[in-house]
């Protein structure tokens, strides 16, 4: 779209919002969406602003927000949070909170769940509860979180878990599993890696690479036997999953994987780094 085209697409919601007490609400969020999809980014940004300001009235934000919700761009989503964080009205919070709900997907909930901490009014409580009770009813990966990340703490649910997400997630939700590559317990970590090679796409090659790169030469030092060698394994025989959707990125690994191997001999996990090579080099 043409800068002129954009200043034009500005100039209308401009005048839209200045006009919204003379428009009725739900032809105001159809006229305002018809002009987010003609201007994108740059018309969502002038909506996000107006969504924090003071300068137009409570019914005309309460429409914004609403409509916030039904376009679930990511500009809105931190003036959503503040208007629900710091807002000076309860009314334009609560329709805030509802419209962060209808993103559906992780954002949402870390938003919601910090503003459970924040907010102690027994009235927005209830409001964020009912919230994020239908976010999770709605996402069940969210729902099922939890139980992954307890990790350590409870091995049993953790594998349960894990297998689930293997078998079921979207790539767009393994991408959620980048975050917890770093996690401060090691089974977490080991299983994001686990979920992003069965489940995610090529968007995810770099965190998985770097991962197995840095993780593999940790293992390496003490992985001849045990737990370590069981670890080793297991991590080789996810990167062979992924890469085996995903053959064209082998060459990149190629050379660790190679440097890996010749210091894999007479370990457990030599034979599964052969396995991988194998399948992957005549592709």
């Amino acid at each position: 779209m043409s800068l002129a085209s954009i200043d034009s697409c500005l100039a209308q919601i401009d005048d839209l919002v200045r006009s919204a007490s003379d428009t009725d609400g739900m032809l105001f969020r159809m006229q305002l969406e018809e002009l987010v999809k003609k201007g994108g980014r740059s018309t969502e940004n002038a909506i996000a602003h107006y969504i924090t300001g003071t300068t137009i009235g409570v019914a005309t934000r309460l429409n914004l927000i609403r409509m916030a919700g039904y376009i679930r761009s990511s500009a809105f989503l931190l003036p959503l949070r503040q208007v629900i964080e710091t807002g000076e009205d309860d009314l334009l919070r609560e329709e805030a909170i509802i419209s962060v709900a209808k993103y559906n997907d992780r954002r949402a909930l870390d938003i919601l769940s910090a503003a459970m901490n924040k907010l102690k009014k027994p009235q927005l409580q209830e409001v964020l509860a009912r919230a994020i009770g239908r976010l999770k009813h709605n996402n069940p990966f969210l729902a099922m979180l939890p139980r992954f990340l307890l990790g350590s703490k409870n091995l049993e649910l953790f594998q349960i878990t894990q297998k689930i997400f293997k078998n079921i997630l979207s790539p767009a939700d393994a991408k959620d599993f980048i975050a917890y590559l770093h996690h401060g317990d090691q089974i977490v970590a080991e299983g994001a890696f686990e979920v992003l090679c069965f489940r995610g796409d090529e968007s995810v090659f770099f965190f998985i690479a770097e991962y197995f790169r840095e993780h593999s030469r940790l293992l390496a030092r003490g992985a001849g036997r045990g737990i370590g060698a069981e670890r080793m394994g297991t991590m080789i025989a996810a990167l062979h999953k992924y890469l085996r959707r995903y053959p064209d990125f082998f060459p990149q690994l190629q050379p660790d994987i190679a440097s890996l191997q010749a210091q894999a001999g007479g370990t457990s996990w030599e034979e599964a780094l052969a396995a991988l090579r194998q399948s992957l080099e005549g592709l």
